[in-house]
């Protein structure tokens, strides 16, 4: 007997609690009755054995059914664990096509410099984060097509394009010297990593915005591109002074205004950092 035809047999015989039960409440109140009519209680009774007799056989119809439903649950189980290993295959495979290094399992995968974070169920979805979930990008159905598209693009607006190694690191020192004087401290002093991106941001607003500091004319230039253009920086050296950056302590990972995390490559490893300073060299 397949699954369906055990579960139809139990419901049917599940049918019958219904009016056993009722028979089986009516011989009680017949005998709790004051006065008691024993022919109530006679006819109760009847009807009650009537409806006893009918669920014999239900406890061996409903290990029957239990036991055809674990095979069912575990081959469908087998089933869902098959499709999200080709997914995770599929994933893996097309975004390497793309130059993207992929490791690790369901539910998460490192995508180069990204996290992908598969949650599943009935209202599914991948979670794009940059770094190991330091900051989430995106969301996406959980769908091979949908997640490769979409980390593709974010990969592409974050590291791909030229990058001016030496504009950059200029820009960084003169961001530095700012941030510096709004401290009230000496050049060569440790500033806040955030504070640094602060003074970068502003210095990357074109002239509409300087003239009339308004939303609609802000360049967004934020934690996750600035982060992107320290990783591909190649030079720290300008003039006399070299950029150095300092790991966050544990507690200063805590909040984000305390510490930036920096991948190191497209290897999904990175460090967190604090602060920066220009040092003087030789």
């Amino acid at each position: 007997m397949g699954v369906e035809e055990d579960i139809l047999e139990l419901r049917k015989a599940i049918r019958g609690l219904g009016p056993c039960t009722k028979a089986l409440d009516a011989v009680v109140k017949a005998m709790t009755a004051s006065p008691k009519d024993p022919a109530k209680v006679v006819e109760a009774a009847r009807k009650a054995m009537e409806g006893v007799k009918a669920m014999e056989g239900i406890e061996a119809k409903a290990r029957s059914a239990m036991a055809s439903l674990e095979g069912a649950l575990a081959a469908a189980r087998e089933e869902v664990e098959r499709g999200r290993a080709l997914l995770a295959g599929q994933v893996a495979s097309r975004l390497m096509e793309a130059h993207i290094p992929v490791r690790g399992n369901l539910p998460l995968l490192q995508a180069g410099a990204f996290t992908l974070e598969f949650i599943f169920g009935g209202k599914g979805q991948c979670i794009l984060w940059f770094g190991p979930k330091k900051e989430k990008l995106a969301t996406c159905p959980p769908s091979a097509d949908e997640v490769v598209q979409k980390t593709i693009e974010m990969d592409r607006a974050i590291f791909a394009g030229p990058f001016d190694d030496a504009g950059f690191l200029a820009s960084l020192w003169a961001a530095y010297q700012v941030a510096c004087l709004r401290a009230g401290l000496q050049v060569g002093s440790r500033v806040r990593l955030t504070a640094l991106l602060a003074e970068v941001a502003f210095l990357k607003q074109e002239e509409g915005f300087l003239a009339d500091p308004r939303r609609e004319l802000f360049r967004s230039y934020g934690r996750v591109q600035f982060a992107a253009d320290l990783a591909r920086l190649t030079t720290r050296r300008i003039g006399d002074r070299e950029l150095r950056l300092d790991v966050a302590t544990m507690s200063q990972t805590k909040r984000a205004v305390d510490h930036i995390w920096v991948p190191r490559g497209k290897s999904g490893d990175g460090t967190n950092f604090a602060s920066a300073y220009f040092a003087r060299v030789e």
